[in-house]
């Protein structure tokens, strides 16, 4: 298993597991690039559509970078002007995803479907103009051309990009305006017990099913996990408070009914969203945990957080820490690559010659002993 991880240097790491390895074992650590704080990494994901696959990194600065899985090399660039990162007005990468079609999404509201492929290269396919203060874009995963996204003050919304037109170009539906495009719009919960409006910040969402564009779970800055179906209503059908923090970020577990989320003091909880129990805590954080990822071969659960420590969880009752690995520099971002990788010939050596400096270091160490106080009388 390879584990790819981004932070806030703009530095590329690969954490590579030996094949056949119980994970608690040393991995080896590559690190790719240069320490810029300029291009801190803020989202990251893969794409298979490629003739190998290849990773996207979206940088602090919009340059947006696809590298190769084995060596890091930079094969492809783009750059969205919009996000330059020298001033507080401008704009952050708040949704990425990739296949033939590279999908960005700013938090200014700009969507942008941009072709990838050697023969169409950099050509930009749609633009598509939403609201501004986004929070976070999802794509479906086996739907393309199906994204959710929300944010601040902005509900949620489904938009099929294969019906939306470039320009002005409206539908008149219940009374109101919309934009083509716009398959459905989630509406407010009712008034609270005082009669006053619940304010709405949406800070991740996730599609529920791969086969379903019609379900989805968000988590909220108000530590509220709610489930909506858009066949039901506008309204979610299950909306549950948990814990007093808010939501970072969330992700499906091995099926549907469960899954994981993290909040700003470096809770991890993993939920049944049929009951919203809390099933268990993931435990050893010591900072906040920034992103997640599921291994759904082995069953574990990837994390990185401020403290800079990568951590591996078992999933299931247990909840046991694998493992864990310190990479230096404040982690934002984390991909798992669950193909076998074999480590053969002078990565096994590199591997062994690390351990060993790293024991006779430990070894040729002068220990240290405590002062004396002088205790006055």
């Amino acid at each position: 298993m390879k584990i790819f991880t981004g932070d806030e240097t703009g530095l590329v790491k690969s954490i590579t597991f030996s094949e056949n390895s119980d994970y608690a074992s040393s991995p080896i650590v590559k690190t790719w690039g240069k320490i810029d704080r300029s291009k801190s990494i803020q989202l990251m994901c893969y794409t298979t559509a490629l003739e190998k696959k290849k990773l996207i990194v979206a940088r602090k600065n919009g340059q947006i970078d696809i590298l190769d899985t084995n060596d890091g090399k930079i094969s492809q660039e783009f750059f969205e002007a919009q996000v330059t990162g020298e001033h507080k007005s401008s704009a952050r990468f708040v949704g990425l995803f990739a296949n033939d079609r590279q999908v960005t999404c700013t938090d200014k509201g700009i969507v942008r479907y941009q072709s990838i492929l050697e023969d169409n290269l950099s050509t930009i396919e749609t633009t598509l103009t939403l609201a501004p203060d986004l929070c976070r874009l999802r794509v479906h995963p086996k739907e393309h051309h199906i994204f959710a996204c929300g944010g601040k003050e902005r509900e949620l919304s489904l938009w099929d990009v294969n019906s939306y037109k470039e320009g002005i170009c409206f539908i008149k539906t219940q009374k109101k305006e919309q934009k083509a495009g716009l398959v459905w719009m989630s509406k407010n919960v009712s008034h609270d017990f005082l009669d006053l409006r619940v304010p709405v910040w949406i800070t991740d969402l996730q599609f529920l099913s791969e086969q379903e564009t019609t379900k989805l779970v968000v988590g909220t800055k108000y530590h509220q996990i709610r489930i909506y179906d858009t066949k039901a209503k506008r309204r979610p059908v299950s909306d549950y408070n948990i814990g007093n923090n808010p939501v970072v970020s969330l992700i499906i577990g091995r099926n549907s009914n469960e899954i994981f989320f993290t909040d700003t003091i470096g809770n991890v909880f993993s939920v049944d969203v049929r009951t919203g129990k809390i099933l268990g805590q993931f435990k050893g954080f010591a900072g906040s945990v920034t992103n997640l990822a599921v291994a759904n071969g082995p069953s574990l659960l990837t994390s990185v957080s401020m403290d800079r420590f990568l951590r591996i969880h078992e999933i299931g009752a247990s909840r046991k820490l694998v493992n864990k690995v310190y990479l230096k520099q404040r982690l934002t971002c984390v991909i798992v690559d669950e193909s076998e990788d074999k480590i053969i010939g002078e990565s096994k050596q590199d591997a062994e010659k690390y351990d060993s400096e790293e024991e006779n270091i430990w070894e040729n160490m002068k220990e240290i002993k405590p002062k004396k106080r002088k205790i006055k009388h």
